[in-house]
């Protein structure tokens, strides 16, 4: 199982593994040694396991596609006293059943609240996308009263603070984090959870919301780049909060919601300049593709933000590729 330390990243894939072992290697490794957990998959489907972490301070955050399996943390396994809690998500929700507290049922999207303490099974027919975040005790507890009372499957989709969470989870899988981030996104990620469970108190602090939305936002942004409708009204419906929100978020990092869209279709379009294999894409239809509609609003952003034309951009790239690779082939003569 490779780990990048840089990003604090592990990864994972039963096919690497050889076929013959990759049962016992998930029942062991993965399952009794490393989740703690008593994995058992299917038999009547074939093995498949692929998984990358993201490791925080007090939390780890797991994202990845299994095949249909039980998990159970039984009472053997809880002599390890780990009071962690897990909640997991997946394409096809779960089956729960909890001694002591009884049988319950999650929805596709809902969240399970799976705590180490307590003895429990879960079962998944359809885990084709899964996401589990564990965490410590210790980073909730503070935060919310009453935290064992919540019912494994309180945590449903449409709720606000939930959906957030979700989103900034998979928005930081999506991303290569510096290391250096880790501890705010720990914070953030339990102001979300408090949410989500129903803190105490006066709830998460604003800040972590805040900044968790702008996250979800900037990385919607960037995947809609070419949607030439992109804009605070549309952000707007997708996220359930008001367009003068949105905008006051990126005035508070800076900036404006216009000018990070722009910048970030600026900086696409530069990219694809520089790069050799798209020198027969005419620069007209480049910017169109990434939602530039005026010709003229692009040339001279463009300009603004790099001081040269797009055509000086390509043609000095193509300049220094053609002096690299003379250069390389003069010193092999």
């Amino acid at each position: 199982m490779p780990v990048d330390v840089a990003a604090q990243t592990a990864l994972f894939s039963a096919s690497d593994i050889p076929e013959h072992r990759r049962d016992e290697f998930i029942r062991d490794f993965y399952g009794r040694i490393q989740m703690r957990l008593q994995v058992t998959p299917d038999p009547g489907h074939q093995l498949k396991f692929d998984a990358r972490t993201l490791i925080l301070p007090e939390l780890m955050c797991t994202k990845g596609s299994v095949s249909p399996m039980s998990w159970s943390r039984s009472r053997e396994l809880m002599s390890d006293d780990n009071d962690d809690i897990i909640l997991s998500w997946n394409r096809g929700g779960y089956r729960l059943a909890m001694p002591g507290r009884g049988d319950f049922e999650t929805r596709p999207g809902t969240a399970a609240i799976l705590p180490l303490d307590r003895r429990w099974s879960a079962h998944t027919e359809d885990s084709q996308w899964t996401m589990a975040l564990q965490f410590k005790r210790s980073l909730l507890a503070p935060l919310v009263t009453n935290l064992d009372d919540v019912a494994p499957h309180h945590i449903g989709r449409a709720q606000p603070a939930h959906q957030l969470l979700f989103d900034y989870l998979s928005s930081l899988h999506a991303m290569d984090s510096p290391a250096a981030l880790a501890p705010l996104a720990s914070r953030h990620i339990a102001d979300l959870l408090a949410a989500s469970f129903g803190g105490a108190g006066s709830g998460p602090p604003a800040s972590g919301i805040r900044a968790a939305r702008l996250l979800a936002i900037k990385q919607h942004v960037r995947r809609h780049l070419a949607d030439p409708a992109l804009s605070t009204d549309q952000l707007s419906r997708r996220f359930g909060i008001s367009g003068r929100y949105i905008r006051q978020l990126f005035a508070e990092d800076g900036t404006s919601f216009s000018d990070y869209v722009a910048g970030q279709r600026l900086a696409h379009v530069h990219d694809c300049l520089s790069d050799r294999s798209q020198d027969a894409r005419r620069i007209a239809d480049i910017a169109f593709d990434v939602g530039f509609t005026e010709p003229s609003t692009f040339y001279r952003q463009f300009r603004m933000r790099y001081g040269r034309t797009p055509m000086e951009v390509r043609q000095s790239a193509t300049s220094l590729i053609d002096q690299m690779s003379g250069g390389s082939q003069g010193g092999r003569t």
